[in-house]
């Protein structure tokens, strides 16, 4: 069975960018939900990940899902992309960028 490496420092540095796309997330909700006019745009996109240790997608695949306005919908079957459904999908590209350079590049640096 092959042994979980976490990178203490680094873990410390990822709770709090987390926790601040948390909070990001959760104020874009609330002023759409505060607010008349929602501005929305849901999609569906197809982000090709690096992430290739089981605990990296699992915890990438949690971590999406867990951000209010994204949920991950499946993992294609060789392990290469994750489909996430997103609240704010103004551009895809950018959507996917903002997920690969974030969460994912944070979490690559965590779980070594």
């Amino acid at each position: 069975m092959k042994k979980m490496l976490v990178n203490i420092p680094d873990f410390f540095i990822f709770l709090l960018f987390y926790v601040r796309e948390m909070v990001k997330a959760n104020l874009f909700l609330a002023r759409d939900i505060l607010s008349p006019k929602m501005r929305i745009s849901p999609g569906i996109v197809k982000i090709n990940i690096r992430a290739n240790s089981d605990n990296q997608i699992l915890a990438l695949f949690n971590l999406i899902t867990m951000t209010p306005g994204s949920v991950c919908m499946d993992i294609s079957d060789d392990r290469k992309s994750i489909y996430v459904h997103g609240m704010y999908v103004n551009d895809r590209d950018s959507f996917e960028s903002e997920i690969k350079e974030g969460i994912e590049k944070k979490v690559m640096e965590v779980f070594e």
